[in-house]
Order: structure tokens, then C-alpha cells, then sequence
């Protein structure tokens, strides 16, 4: 992969958060019900189906990025399920040290575990100049850490509804089928030869239907995206090309939407601020262990300080928040989880800044 591979893999939304997220979250919470109100509840519940989409967008992005044709991908993909497998332990070990802490009136204990576990999993990193460098390894990794926390997102909401079942894994098996469909749908009509803004209709509609289907499911908009976005991966051509760039175009504006929703959404209280500080100190040691246990036992060409690199976790951690509240309703629990995600990617993306600039000097 070379560098303009990377820093696409930036630029289509799954970059840091601070600066965005700093500036868009407060603001959502000044228009939102506890502010202004101009986002009320009644507009928050139009807006739902808009978030799914990007939630579905957000997958969209995941599964087009990963790619086992390219050199290493394989050992980085393997390397990046360590870090992120130990990520989802420290963060539920910590989190259950303070279980009573926890609102667990609507969800078991290990099911309110994994929704912590699987926002903390995700990062986010700077690439590096070459695709031989460590940095630019480390950088991969930090790019394919999202896949599996995306996987668990589409069985933890199918958990959440059937329980452990067959009805569980038939609703997952469904709603993969279903977004199989839609993405082949969408690369045949995109494929064909036609102007550049019928295209962009015809992406823009197939991320529509890949929301939508998710959000009638009351599953996974993330998932339901990844298995698109690995379609078009897989089947390749210029028809996958095409929904890339024109995806470009709706991304921006879709996170923006996103971060603004999720600010006029949160609930922000001093319970949350105790587990949220929990969180960031076990999901920054799962990172560090991660990274270590990834150097030492998959990729030893992986730089020392790798798990660092990785503290930062992007806006796709708030996104899995998102994911759990649309596809399960309101409740204490989730919009505990809501503000605790919030904290703690703040508090990690802070945390990140203060370990880049001590590593500068």
C-alpha cells in the first residue's frame, strides 16, 4: 500500500477525532434537547435513519479498505486482531472491577461488557512516508483494528435480541445475505457505463438501502456495511473504483451529521466520568499490551512503540456507541455507554496528542 493508500484511508472519515469531534460534539449538545433544543427529540428521531447511513458508511469504508492481496496484509490483519482481542479483555476486566457502577436493568453483564469492549477496540493512526516502514506497519494496524470490533458489533446486537439461539445466528445470516444483495445490486448499476452523477445516484441509493435494511432489522448499520464494502472489495473492478471516490463525496457530511447528533444526544453526569476515566486507563493498557503482544508473537517488524500509536481511537468508537443506542432504543445503560465512549475517546485522543508530543521532543 503506498502513501496516498494511507492517507486515503484517513481522509475517508476514520481518521483522529479531536479536532472534529471537540469542536462538533459540544456543539451538538448546545442544539440539542439539554441546550437550545434546535435538535429536538422529535427531529433526533428524523434524523435516525441519516445516522444509520453513516453508520452503514462508516463499515463501507472498513470492509473496502481491507485487502489480502496486499503484501502482508495477512500477518498485519493477524497482528491487529491480537491487539484489538486483548484491547476488548483489559477493557471488560476493568469495567467488571466496577460492575456495581454499572446500569444493568435492561442488559446482562456480559452482554453491557462487550458493548464497552467493542467501542474500545477500534484505533486510529497517522500513516508513515514508505509501506516498508514500521511506522507505516504500525499505521496498517491501527487501520484493520476495526474489522473484527465491526464483526462482534453485528452478533452482540443479534445477542441483545434473540439471546444465545439459533434465532441469533438466523438474523445475523439474514441480514448478511441481505446486505449481500444490495451491495451486488448496487456494483451491477454502477458498473455499467454511464455519466459520473448517475453513479453517484446509484451509490448514493445503495448506501440508502444498506442503512435502511439495518435499521428495519434493528441490527448492526456497521456490519451491514462491512459486508458491503468487502462485495465491492472483493469483486473489484471499476465499479468498486467508482463507489470509493463517489463514497468520498458523502463522507464528510455524514460524520459531521453523525458527531452533531451524537453531541445533541449525550448526557454527560459524574457516574459516567468515573467509569469513563476506568476506561480510558484499561483500554490504554489493553492498547499498549496489544501492541506489545502483536510485535512479539505476529510481526516483529512492528515498532516498539506501537501500542502508543494506537491509543487514538478515531470516531468510529463513538459510532459503535451510536450503533448499540439506534439498534436497541434509549435506555440508561446505552446512553451510559453513550457518555463513557465519549469520555474516553476524548480522553484517549488527548492522552495520544500528549505521548506524540513527548515522542517529538
Amino acid at each position: 500500500m503506498n502513501r496516498a493508500g494511507l492517507q486515503s484511508r484517513i481522509a475517508l472519515g476514520l481518521s483522529p477525532t479531536p479536532r472534529p469531534g471537540l469542536i462538533l460534539l459540544p456543539v451538538g449538545m448546545a442544539l440539542g434537547p439539554a441546550g437550545l433544543n434546535v435538535l429536538s427529540d422529535t427531529v433526533l428521531s428524523y434524523l435516525d435513519p441519516v445516522v444509520a447511513i453513516a453508520l452503514a458508511a462508516l463499515g463501507v469504508f472498513a470492509g473496502l479498505d481491507l485487502n489480502f492481496r496486499r503484501v502482508r496484509e495477512t500477518a498485519l490483519f493477524a497482528a491487529a486482531t491480537v491487539e484489538a482481542g486483548l484491547t476488548m479483555v483489559a477493557v471488560g476486566a476493568g469495567l467488571w472491577l466496577i460492575r456495581s457502577r454499572l446500569d444493568l436493568s435492561a442488559f446482562s453483564l456480559w452482554q453491557v461488557l462487550t458493548m464497552f469492549a467493542v467501542a474500545a477496540a477500534v484505533s486510529s493512526t497517522a500513516s508513515g512516508d514508505q509501506v516498508d516502514r514500521p511506522s507505516s506497519f504500525a499505521a496498517r494496524v491501527g487501520d484493520l483494528d476495526d474489522v473484527v470490533p465491526i464483526f462482534l458489533s453485528g452478533l452482540l446486537l443479534a445477542w441483545l435480541h434473540q439471546g444465545f439461539s439459533r434465532d441469533a445466528l438466523s438474523l445475523v445470516s439474514q441480514t448478511t445475505l441481505i446486505a449481500l444483495i444490495i451491495a451486488a445490486a448496487g456494483w451491477l448499476l454502477v458498473g455499467q457505463v454511464l455519466p459520473e452523477g448517475e453513479q453517484q445516484v446509484f451509490v448514493a441509493g445503495t448506501l440508502l438501502l444498506l442503512g435502511g435494511a439495518a435499521a428495519f432489522l434493528s441490527m448492526s448499520s456497521l456490519w451491514v456495511g462491512l459486508v458491503a464494502g468487502l462485495f465491492w472489495g472483493v469483486a473489484g473492478g471499476s465499479a468498486r473504483d467508482s463507489i470509493e471516490r463517489d463514497m468520498r463525496y458523502l463522507q464528510r457530511p455524514l460524520i459531521v451529521l453523525l458527531l452533531l447528533v451524537t453531541g445533541a444526544r449525550l448526557e454527560l453526569s459524574l457516574p459516567a466520568l468515573g467509569v469513563g476515566v476506568v476506561y480510558v486507563l484499561f483500554r490504554s493498557f489493553g492498547k499498549l499490551a496489544g501492541g506489545w503482544a502483536a510485535g512479539r508473537i505476529i510481526l516483529p517488524e512492528l515498532p516498539r512503540d506501537v501500542g502508543r500509536r494506537l491509543l487514538a481511537p478515531g470516531v468510529l468508537a463513538v459510532a459503535s456507541a451510536v450503533n448499540v443506542l439506534q439498534a436497541t432504543g434509549t435506555s440508561n445503560t446505552t446512553t451510559l455507554l453513550l457518555a463513557v465512549t465519549v469520555i474516553g475517546s476524548l480522553g484517549s485522543e488527548l492522552l495520544a496528542v500528549m505521548v506524540q508530543r513527548q515522542r517529538e521532543s
